[in-house]
This record gives C-alpha cells, structure tokens and sequence, in this order.
C-alpha cells in the first residue's frame, strides 16, 4: 500500500509419499484428496492451511509399509504427510477455503467408507447386467436422468437398458464440466475423483445404485426470516461458511491456521475475540432486575428485551429484596439457576436423550408443553452464548448432534445413535436386508405426543409409497433428516439465532464439538479411583481383572493425565464428558439401565488403537505388549478430535 516493490517467497513444491508403494508425489493442484497409482488414497498438504504447519509437530517414525524401504528420518515435513495422515480410522472432517473465500467441508473418508464406495464401484457394471431386467421403464430412465444421459430418442425398454449397460461409454463422451454438473445435482461427494474416469465411475454407479451410498454429510441451514426462522439441511460440500471479513475483521486463513491447534491456544483466540467486541464498561452496561421466586420469568422478559449489541455489555443482576452485591458471584447463580429451569424436562423445553438421564435433547412437543416455546428457544440461545461470552459454566449437557448443530458440523445417519439407539440399529437392518419390500414399509413414520401415536409422512402422499430397493436410500435420508433435524426444526432455528446474537458462528468454527461442549461445560472432576472401582472386564482381562499388566497400565496412563485429557477420553469412551452426580457406577446404556464402563480385550494385529462403542460405556483395548506401546496409542486417542487425523 505504500508503494515498496516486494518480492514474493518462493513456494517449496509439496510432495507426498504414499505409504502402501512409497510413491513419491506431486499433488493434482486444486485436489486436497487424490489417488496415488497403486489405488490408495492420498492427502494433499495444504499450502495457505494448517496441515503443513500442524503436520511438523507430529513425530514421524521409520517404518516399512509392506516390506517396503524405511522412510528417511531426514525426510521434510511435506514429503512424510501420507505417512501420517493416511486413512483415518473414523470419517474426518476439515474445514478449508474454497476458491470463494468462504470455508467449506473437506470430507477425508475412513478406511472402511472408501472400502465400501470402491466396491459398489467395481460391481456397477456386472450389477446392472444382472439386474437391469428387474426394472421398469420409468425407474431406467429415472437412473439415465441421474446420470445426465438423454433419453428422448429411447422409445423402448430394450433400448433404456442397452443404454444403461453402455453407460459409462456413454458418459466418457461428456466434458468434466457436465460430469461434475451432473455430480453436483446430487448429494453425493465426489472430491475424490480427478480423472475423468473417476468422474464417470462415480456418476454411472451413482445413478445405478442410489445417492444415497456416495453422500457425505449433512449440514442445516437458516430458512425464513430472522423474525421467523426456520431450518433445512444441506450436504455437506455444498455448505459454506462466510468470516464476513468486514463486520468481525476475521480471515478464513486464521480460521483454518486455528482449527488445528491445541485446545487450549484455541480457548484464548476465542477469549480475546469475544474481549476486543465486548462494549466498555464506561460506554454502558444492562441491569437485570430478577424475582427469586419468578426468576426465570422475569429473565426470560428481560433477555428478549434486548438488542444483540446490549448482550455484549456488561451484564449486572440483583436478585430483589436481597442485598447481595453482583461482582461475579450473582451473576455465576443466575447462570446456574436459570439453565436448570431450562433444562428442567418438567418444563417441556427438553426430554432425556434416548441413551441416557445425562444429556439432554429438545422435545420435539414442546409447543404442546409451553405455547412460548420457541420465545423460550430464543431465550436459552442468548444465554447460552452469554455464558460462552463471559466464561461461565452451563452444568447441562446436551446430546451430540446439539453441538454439532451449534457449529453447523455436518450431520451423518451415526448420529441418530445418539438419539434413539433402537431406530439407529433398526436402519442399519433396512440397509442390510436384501428384499426391503418384505418388510412391508411406507415412507410415514410414527411419532408419540404424549402418550398418543401419531403417523405422519416422510415426503408428501408418503403413505401411499411402498419402500423398495429402489428407493431404499431416500426413505433412509428422510427418516434421518425427520428425527435429526425436521420434527425440530423450529426450536433449533429459534435456539441458533439466539446463540448466533452474542456469538457468531464464526467465532466458534475453530472448536470442533467435543472441544464445544468442554467450553460451555466445563472440565469434570473425575475421580480415576471410582472410575476403576466401577469397571468391569471382559475377554482376556476377565479372570485378573486390575491385576492384569495391561489394565495396569492403562490406569496408570488415565492417572497420569490432567482433566482435560481424562475428559477428552471419557467422551471418547461414552461420548459425553460429564459424570452422574452418583459417580462412575451409576452409568446408563442405551436401554436406560445401569450399563458400568466395561475394558474388553483385543488383539493387537486387529486394532492398534482403543475401539469405542458409546452406547454401551465399552471401549476395546489391545493387547499391548509394553506400558510405553499402551501409552503412545492411548495418548493419541486422547489427543485425537474430530478435525484431526489418526495414524495408520
């Protein structure tokens, strides 16, 4: 801006080296994922990003991948990236720039995901010689249509199904641009895909098997009008998030540089920023005047009363007819006893998750329960994001899917586990089975108010809509997006616009939601001593139970840990980090009953890493052969999130 002539630095070339053939490559550009010779999956290092900065305090070990050569210990950074980042044992997620400016969803598939797309793409073909017959003319050329091919000039069935079969032929004809457009008419991922061969492998078997079996992720979207909001849902890669750079001075640079740091640095960023927006002392501050015994009334009245830009004042409450003077203590009280009014479940704002009496859900009936509920959706927003605003403590914890909503984290059909165990698992059938029809479904579903079931359908005229194997997909999608987000959509709209008036969602991309839920919540106190005493053992740790080396050791590990780090590992284990008031052995499973933390053996060649299995309080712990071998894998676990990436 001054005028000074400056040179720009050069760039080092990023290589990656694949860890299955010790390939050394050049990443596509434009391309975070791509796909080395030898069919793995390969991470792209980003040049503006975290990952090229994060990646430097990762300790890379020689190895030798398949009696390959060791890996250099002199290697740089950028060349050992596929070594560490290759196939993380669970989906991730990374937030990075499009070409826009705005922050996107980069979705880096698990082992068993890319597993799963790349067989359905291997059988297309032979499934479509062997199936096509089974369908009608207007399910062919709904297929076709997916595809993008035309099927004006076809009058016959016959002539549908030589089309289908000649599929891919078909489409090597189209340019990457009408490829891609197809793609992007569906919700499908395809940021895998660089060859145009990619491109037509993943349209054909898209259109042949269902979208549904290539989606990503979900994310929800405001609708309506601020006065009147309501939600949608999006797939993930077509959501995006924007800094705007103008009001809050934020870049997606320093978002993503932030995303990838440790907890802790990304509490002070958050703190600072809501420090420099938070109005002077001198320049104003509100006084809330409350009745004990009308205390939440009379918050209620006085919170919707205000403007966004008053919620970021300071904040003075004096309970009437009391003397106390608020210097913290007051205000650290209202907190506490407005939130658990709130969370009440007599009050009808939230019922217990379908897992447990620990966290909480909203109340899909909650109008029924309270006429004001979504002014009280509303309320419990801005006093949530008054609490993440002044560093105080909510006591409830919400269900999973909650904080992912919160930071518009995209929503995927493992969710609903969190939710209600039993329609999870009963999806997980319907994807399995081999002839839907003979489960005799429509495309309703059933709902309970208050004791009274109630039908209502998935899409309109849905009672009248066999589910087949043809539509196998949608109908799962539609029973997700109803129990996740549509039977809610209204208080969850009301509650986010609440939250969003104190702290933008910008503001919170960095965490990802476990580390959201240690902010509002707070890290627990938890006694490692009653965690072991309400353990039980399994497989191979069953007849010495404590005594056995292993067991040993993984106490030992857990002792050694600070709180966040036995929190951080708690949610892993049972996916929330708060403990019962009765302690370690009053944990529930998802039936509701008594369910205490259970360690079963595995063998080592199976997982390197401990399984989690949440709904059961069960973790999977190997057989390791040495208490520095247990250390490594269980420190990495804990210091594991979801925006991460795990070793191979």
């Amino acid at each position: 801006p001054c005028g000074q002539m400056l040179q720009a630095p050069r760039q080092q070339q990023m290589q990656v080296r694949c860890p299955r053939c010790q390939q050394t490559l050049v990443p596509p550009p434009g391309s975070p994922i791509f796909r080395c010779s030898c069919g793995t999956a390969l991470r792209a290092p980003m040049q503006r990003g975290p990952s090229a900065r994060a990646i430097q305090r990762v300790p890379s070990e020689p190895r030798a991948p398949g009696g390959g050569e060791k890996v250099d210990d002199e290697m740089m950074p950028d060349d050992v990236v596929a070594n560490q980042l290759h196939r993380p044992d669970a989906e991730q997620w990374l937030r990075n720039t499009g070409e826009d400016g705005k922050l996107h969803w980069v979705r880096l598939l698990s082992d068993k995901s890319e597993k799963k797309i790349l067989e359905y793409e291997n059988i297309c073909m032979d499934d479509i010689n062997k199936n096509v017959d089974n369908y009608t003319s207007e399910q062919l050329i709904e297929k076709l249509q997916v595809m993008g091919i035309d099927t004006e000039e076809a009058f016959q069935k016959e002539e549908l199904k030589e089309m289908l079969r000649d599929c891919r032929n078909l489409l090597k004809k189209q340019s990457i641009k009408q490829l891609k457009a197809s793609l992007d008419r569906t919700i499908c991922d395809y940021s895998t895909c660089i060859e145009k061969e990619d491109l037509v492998v993943r349209l054909s078997s898209v259109g042949w098997f269902g979208e549904g079996y290539f989606s990503d992720g979900f994310v929800r979207v405001f609708k309506g009008t601020p006065s009147n909001p309501s939600m949608d849902w999006v797939p993930a890669a077509k959501f995006s998030l924007d800094p705007n750079y103008e009001k809050f001075r934020i870049r997606t640079i320093e978002i993503e540089e932030m995303c990838s740091k440790p907890f802790n640095e990304k509490v002070k960023w958050f703190r600072k920023v809501c420090r420099d927006n938070k109005v002077k002392w001198e320049d104003g501050r509100v006084h809330i005047k409350v009745r004990r015994d009308q205390l939440l009334r009379d918050s209620f009245m006085n919170f919707n009363r205000l403007e966004p830009a008053d919620l970021r004042r300071f904040l003075r409450f004096e309970f009437l007819g009391e003397e106390g003077v608020d210097a913290g203590g007051v205000a650290r009280e209202w907190f506490e006893l407005v939130t658990d009014q709130c969370f009440n479940v007599d009050f009808g704002l939230f019922e217990y998750s379908g897992v447990d009496n620990i966290c909480y859900q909203i109340n899909p009936s909650s109008g029924i329960a309270n006429e004001l509920h979504e002014q009280y959706f509303l309320f419990l927003g801005r006093v949530i994001g008054k609490a993440l605003f002044d560093q105080q403590i909510i006591r409830a914890h919400v269900t999973q899917p909650i904080f992912k909503h919160m930071l518009g984290w995209p929503i995927t059909i493992e969710d609903i586990e969190f939710i209600d165990p039993q329609v999870y698992r009963s999806l997980l059938d319907i994807e399995s089975v081999d002839d839907i029809e003979s489960l005799y479904l429509d495309f309703t579903t059933n709902i309970e108010v208050f004791g009274e079931t109630q039908t209502i359908p998935l899409k309109p005229g849905g009672e009248n809509i066999d589910v087949t194997n043809f539509n196998r997909q949608e109908y799962m999608q539609l029973k997700m997006k109803h129990i996740i987000l549509d039977r809610t959509k209204s208080q969850l709209a009301h509650f986010l616009r609440g939250l969003y008036d104190v702290v933008p969602e910008i503001w919170l991309s960095i965490f990802d939601y476990r580390e959201l839920e240690l902010l509002l919540c707070g890290l627990p106190n938890i006694n490692v001593a009653d965690w072991k005493n309400n353990t039980t053992y399994k497989g191979a740790y069953a007849s010495k139970g404590v005594k056995h080396k292993v067991i040993q050791w993984f106490w030992e590990t857990l002792e050694e840990a600070n709180q966040e780090q036995r929190a951080r590992f708690l949610q892993f284990c049972t996916g929330t980090s708060r403990v019962p008031v009765q302690g370690f052995r009053a944990l529930q499973g998802s039936d509701g009953n008594i369910k205490p933390f259970n360690i079963v053996s595995t063998d080592l060649k199976t997982h390197a890493y401990p399984v989690a299995h949440t709904c059961f309080n069960r973790i999977e712990l190997p057989l390791y052969k040495t208490r520095e071998q247990l250390q490594k894998f269980l420190n990495q676990t804990i210091a594991m999130d979801p925006t991460g990436f795990t070793v191979e």
